[in-house]
């Protein structure tokens, strides 16, 4: 059973985690459930279980079962307040991002949130499933109304709206198998996809739940588009982002560089200069406006990282330096693609020219791997160091995340012009 299925079959990875939920708390049914044919499958009151686990699966349900079920003592907003206050005090950049003058603080506003039944019982099985996930979709709850205040002033009814879609952003995770989503797992293009897909399955749960609905559904459908249409699940760019997508998208992108460590500004700052046109400048002016002023906090430099960078340095320059000769024919498949394929092998292209760019603005292509060892081991600057080894990190994700989308984009394909896309990939690796 995929994710793709209706919204009334029931999710088998999703039922488990409710099953999880029940060993620790009552989860009941709030009306009686029905099957799709009107069978009573369980009346109202009954224990979700272990026990009913086969029979819900047996069966299409007249209604989402997220729609029938409660959790008992689930998450509360109150409990929003206190974390998210923990939060601020831990990280100065979300604090700074969240200040506003002329409006209640943020964990504030999101412990006096509504939430319905059948959210908050989502809620608390996605804050269950995985243990500190309540931590991060609060973070992101908080940005993304800190971002909606500065971006849509007055707008207080869609900046409840954005924390709300903050909140359960990431809750179309529970529909996937659990096995492509522990850390440190490799993932092909098959498995990607399926991990890729949890902002659709997230808008098919929220678009007609109760106390969710259609926009909390569309901000949380685009939380990992980019404008420039490098995003997934659909890699819709420009105007097709609307406001609120963005808002969430930039939201989420931003509390996973604050959770990554002290860095977080350097990092993010690095990001948008590397490849800038992922977010409006509206965005990223109101991150660097809320921004000033704080400190630049150097890390601690391990003695041999930047002789440690030296090998990194060079893969990233030989990539390019296998894009550069392959370009000729990327271009000779892309006249001769169907619209498609050009589009995906366009799209990479694209990115690749940003990468280069990115790189060459370093100038570290600008000397031959014998004479980078002499210039980096030159930089003994503490904040030199930091920066650089923040752009060959950023430069390797941006290489990796490459791969993986035209991959994923390619997997939309005939197999005929997988094969093409496979090749690509394969002369970038140096391996074909």
């Amino acid at each position: 059973m995929t994710t793709e299925t209706a919204a009334a079959e029931v999710n088998p990875h999703y039922l488990d985690h409710v099953v999880q939920v029940s060993e620790s708390r009552p989860v009941e049914a709030t009306e009686d459930i029905l099957s799709q044919n009107g069978i009573k499958l369980l009346a109202k009151g009954a224990q979700i279980n272990a026990k009913v686990r086969e029979r819900l699966l047996m069966h299409k349900l007249s209604k989402p079962l997220e729609d029938c079920i409660q959790v008992t003592a689930g998450v509360m907003p109150e409990s929003f307040g206190p974390l998210g206050e923990d939060l601020l005090a831990q990280h100065p950049l979300l604090k700074a991002l969240c200040a506003h003058d002329l409006y209640p603080g943020a964990p504030t506003t999101l412990a006096t949130l509504k939430l319905s039944g059948p959210v908050q019982s989502l809620l608390t099985v996605y804050a269950e499933y995985q243990g500190d996930r309540l931590k991060h979709t609060v973070g992101v709850a908080m940005l993304a109304l800190a971002l909606a205040r500065r971006l849509l002033p007055g707008e207080t009814e869609t900046h409840r709206m954005l924390a709300l879609a903050g909140l359960l952003h990431d809750v179309g995770e529970l529909y996937i198998d659990p096995q492509y989503l522990r850390p440190g797992t490799p993932l092909g293009p098959a498995e990607w996809r399926h991990v890729a897909s949890h902002p659709l399955v997230g808008e098919r749960v929220l678009r007609g739940m109760p106390g969710a609905g259609k926009e909390v559904a569309a901000a949380v459908l685009h939380h990992h588009e980019r404008l420039d249409g490098f995003g997934y699940p659909r890699g819709v760019s420009g105007k097709a982002v609307p406001i609120a997508g963005q808002i969430l998208a930039a939201a989420e992108w931003l509390m996973a560089f604050i959770e990554s460590g002290t860095t977080a500004l350097a990092r993010a700052s690095v990001s948008t200069k590397l490849i800038p046109g992922e977010f409006s400048r509206e965005l990223t002016e109101a991150i660097t406006t809320a921004a000033t002023g704080l400190p630049q906090i150097t890390p601690r430099m391990e003695p041999d990282a930047i002789e440690e960078a030296l090998p990194r340095v060079v893969a990233i320059a030989a990539a390019l330096q296998r894009f550069r000769e392959a370009r000729p024919w990327m271009e000779e498949r892309m006249a001769a693609a169907r619209p498609a394929l050009r589009a995906v092998l366009d799209a990479g292209l694209q990115r690749l020219l940003r990468i280069q760019t990115a790189f060459s603005s370093t100038g570290l292509d600008a000397h031959r791997p014998d004479e980078l060892a002499a210039v980096l081991s030159e930089q003994r600057d503490a904040e030199l160091q930091a920066e650089l080894l923040s752009v060959v990190g950023e430069l390797e994700w941006r290489l990796r995340e490459l791969e993986r989308e035209s991959l994923l984009r390619a997997g939309l394909l005939p197999e005929a012009e997988q094969t093409v896309m496979q090749e690509l990939i394969g002369r970038l690796r140096g391996t074909g």
